[in-house]
């Protein structure tokens, strides 16, 4: 009977390691999401910092990436929302829409991120309106148009790219919102 008690201790010592880093994997994936919340507001508001606050984005997000017992959901929404923070960067400060290797998180991460950019580029087009900078409205809705039409095909199950099909319907209304704004304040 010893051996029992002993396999068993043995056994709650590797769980208790697992979850020690399991709740270590947790709360980066929370500060990377605070961090791409901070980073999207800041890009937002063209603050200077928003390079470092990138990089600073980048390397939490590889972290939580070499965290292998971290849960796939868990990373995947991290890592969408770093995916969106760094595509939206993208297309403000560069004016294109980067690659899925360019962002470094994985395909399933890079197309939620890419519905996700829409909507803070929809912001960026009608900011862009209220200064009456018309051109830089209608490329951020180029980008929003060209994201969605390069998406339009994707179609997978929700265990295979869990959100997707919402975030695209979600996507198509932006968009289109977008459209019909543009062309009103076109008309005025």
């Amino acid at each position: 009977m010893a051996n029992i008690f002993v396999e068993v201790d043995r056994i709650d010592a590797n769980l208790r390691g697992l979850e020690d880093r399991l709740d270590k994997a947790e709360a980066l994936s929370r500060q990377l999401v605070r961090a791409c919340g901070v980073l999207i507001t800041n890009i937002h508001r063209r603050q200077d910092e928003t390079k470092q606050e990138l990089e600073s984005a980048r390397s939490l997000a590889g972290s939580l990436m070499g965290m292998e017992e971290a849960n796939e959901n868990m990373k995947l929404h991290s890592l969408q929302e770093y995916a969106e923070a760094f595509i939206f960067y993208s297309v403000i400060s560069v004016g294109k829409v980067p690659d899925s290797e360019e962002t470094g998180v994985g395909d399933r991460a890079y197309l939620l991120g890419m519905m996700d950019a829409i909507g803070e580029l929809k912001r960026e087009v009608f900011e862009s309106l209220s200064k009456n900078e018309v051109a830089k409205a209608k490329d951020y809705a180029n980008a929003m148009q060209d994201i969605y039409d390069a998406c339009t095909g994707i179609r997978y199950q929700e265990h295979v790219l869990p959100g997707f099909r919402r975030k695209q319907d979600v996507a198509r209304v932006l968009v289109e919102s977008c459209n019909a704004e543009l062309l009103h304040f076109g008309r005025s």
